[in-house]
């Protein structure tokens, strides 16, 4: 009637895991060069942070050793890679803002640009 499904608790949380994933494309949510291949708790577990889907951002396991129990932000800032539109897409996880699509186009031209040139890394 409701077609619901039944999960173990592994596999709900291995879902739960794959959807923040995929949320930022597979990517490293700061560094977005290397597969994010672990979760961090943007305000850490040991400073009294949960681990409720917007305390969790995808991160390869080199960003997540390099940020230890820091805070994201002052972490963030301090790194060669840091990108002003990443803490924007980062900060709009924290607030768990919809995407309205409506104004959806408008969003990506303002944050994408094509770069047809090689990569110097």
């Amino acid at each position: 009637m409701f077609n619901l499904q039944c999960l173990s608790k592994g596999s709900a949380k291995r879902q739960f895991r794959e959807d923040i994933r995929y949320s930022f494309g597979g990517l490293c949510a700061y560094c977005r060069i290397r597969r994010a291949d672990t979760l961090d708790h943007l305000k850490p577990r040991c400073k009294g942070g949960s681990n409720l889907r917007s305390n969790l951002v995808p991160c390869c396991r080199e960003c997540n050793h390099s940020k230890g129990s820091e805070l994201w932000l002052p972490w963030y800032q301090r790194q060669l890679f840091y990108n002003a539109v990443a803490q924007e897409l980062i900060e709009e996880w924290i607030a768990n803002k919809r995407i309205d699509l409506d104004d959806y186009d408008e969003r990506i031209d303002n944050r994408t640009e094509v770069c047809l040139t090689a990569s110097t890394i």
